[in-house]
């Protein structure tokens, strides 16, 4: 049997906005094992009018100027095709805060994330950002608001870091010798709104408890060397790499991703929290393993090469 690689994480974010009681909440992952992971988080609200502030629980710390605002790329139309899953005109882009687009009969203001417009704040544990919607109110021409952003996932990161572990030397060179299959099986959860995960700083704000979401959008982009359970997916694909060249993270291979989908909603019974779930694993040949079995191959060929060297003198010296 070969070596194992088992880790879990446990990502506990909150969202809330005061004055909307229709938002979704979107996560989208880009995992990448060998580098750099990132996770965009959209925010969609539809009460624009009435809508006051956005809140928004990151659990790990984030510095502002790791925050990415990703409305300059959303000018991209073939990007927000990729996105919206439909074609999309950008329209009114002279204003300071916000620009507007639209498809069929929709039409979003997309917030940009201007200097001062969000603050962050360090909690005990992770990041709280902060967006007060009444200083740009005036920008708005739409019912629907759209605010998306880019930060670097820290949890994933330290999930996949490659960690040198000097214990157990005689059992890892016994896994490489018997086998040379890795396995990597890695759990990863993401709740939103669920205050057992929440520091006390979040989780004694009572505007969070009365936050009810219409829907939570989880998706995870990831290479094909990787699997997911996928029984509960909305949708599976390739990812699109003409449309998600230009908008994936840099470092990110899109020729080689698959895009996986999980969508949780409530029209009439909204909820007041949300839980993903996901198992990823690959399985693979350990470069470690094959080296060690070549060292092995040219010892016992050195080692007999010699002894039949010895048998032939013996022989020599016996019979000669």
């Amino acid at each position: 049997m070969g070596s194992k690689i088992r880790r879990f994480a446990d990502d506990g974010w909150a969202v809330w906005i005061d004055g909307d009681e229709k938002s979704t909440v979107y996560f989208n992952e880009w995992i990448n094992p060998a580098g750099k992971s990132y996770v965009d988080v959209g925010i969609r609200m539809y009460g624009a009018a009435n809508a006051k502030q956005v809140d928004i629980y990151i659990p790990f710390e984030v510095g502002k100027q790791e925050i990415k605002d990703l409305s300059p790329i959303l000018t991209d139309e073939d990007i927000l095709r990729g996105i919206f899953n439909n074609r999309c005109k950008v329209m009114n882009q002279d204003k300071e805060n916000v620009f507007e687009i639209r498809y069929g009969k929709h039409l979003i203001n997309v917030i940009r994330l201007s200097d001062g417009a969000a603050e962050t704040r360090s909690l005990s544990a992770g990041t709280l950002l902060a967006m007060d919607l009444n200083k740009i109110r005036g920008e708005f021409t739409a019912d629907e608001i759209y605010l998306l952003f880019r930060i670097p996932h820290k949890t994933m990161d330290a999930v996949f870091e490659k960690k040198d572990d000097m214990t157990g030397f005689v059992r890892k060179l016994h896994e490489s010798i018997t086998s040379p299959v890795v396995t990597e099986k890695y759990g990863y959860a993401i709740r939103i709104n669920e205050a057992r995960l929440l520091p006390p700083e979040i989780g004694n704000i009572q505007a969070l408890h009365r936050q009810n979401l219409r829907k939570a959008l989880v998706s995870i982009s990831i290479s094909d060397d990787y699997e997911l359970n996928d029984y509960s997916c909305y949708r599976i694909r390739r990812l699109e790499e003409n449309l998600y060249r230009d908008y994936a993270p840099c470092g990110f291979d899109c020729s080689s991703a698959i895009s996986y989908q999980w969508v949780e909603e409530r029209d009439n019974d909204k909820k007041t929290h949300y839980n993903f779930y996901f198992d990823i694993s690959c399985s693979a040949v350990s470069k470690k393993s094959l080296v060690l079995y070549f060292c092995i191959v040219l010892t016992v060929a050195a080692a007999g090469n010699t002894l039949y060297g010895l048998l032939c003198r013996l022989f020599e010296l016996i019979f000669g």
